[in-house]
């Protein structure tokens, strides 16, 4: 009977104690959480930009070969879409970061189904538009946004944080991924 007494007092305490310790550490991981956040939301604001001028580029190489039957028109149809996604900066960060590598994805391809198609062999212009492309190199950004978003996860899977960030909504942010020019 006694010890059935004491449970009736320190379970609940502990109950209580466990939600204490819950809030404490959501509280204290906050301020950290935020602070990383924002540092990538600062960061990939010039990446954006940067990403703009890259991707104007892709869709001048799209429209150029764009009627051209077969795989080509198939990809060029996908940056279409990607590239209207973009423009319309929807989404959280998460989702525009995501729609970014989509996009780089998109234009290999184009590269690769452009440079391939036989019925583009000697259009200069059309294969110059999608050379243009081919060569530019990863923006600069994206080394210093990539290093924010490193940081952020690191701070977002700390064993005490990662109750912290799913309570507090800080979910994953991909990395920007590009390739050298081909």
């Amino acid at each position: 009977m006694r010890v059935l007494r004491l449970l009736r007092i320190f379970i609940p305490l502990l109950l209580i104690a466990a939600v204490v310790a819950g809030i404490v550490v959501v509280m204290t991981s906050r301020s950290s959480l935020k602070k990383s956040h924002q540092d990538v939301e600062t960061a990939w604001v010039p990446l954006r930009a940067a990403l703009d001028a890259r991707y104007r580029t892709l869709d001048d190489a799209r429209s150029r070969v764009a009627g051209v039957p077969g795989p080509v028109k198939q990809v060029a149809a996908e940056v279409t879409t990607a590239y209207d996604n973009w423009k319309r900066h929807s989404g959280s960060l998460s989702a525009q970061v995501t729609n970014a590598n989509n996009l780089e994805s998109l234009g290999r391809r184009l590269v690769v189904v452009s440079r391939a198609a036989p019925r583009l062999q000697g259009k200069t212009a059309e294969l110059g538009a999608v050379n243009a492309f081919a060569a530019l190199k990863p923006p600069g950004e994206a080394a210093a946004f990539d290093s924010a978003v490193a940081h952020f996860e690191d701070e977002r899977h700390r064993p005490a944080r990662t109750l912290a960030a799913g309570i507090l909504g800080y979910g994953e942010i991909p990395t920007y991924y590009s390739t050298a020019p081909f």
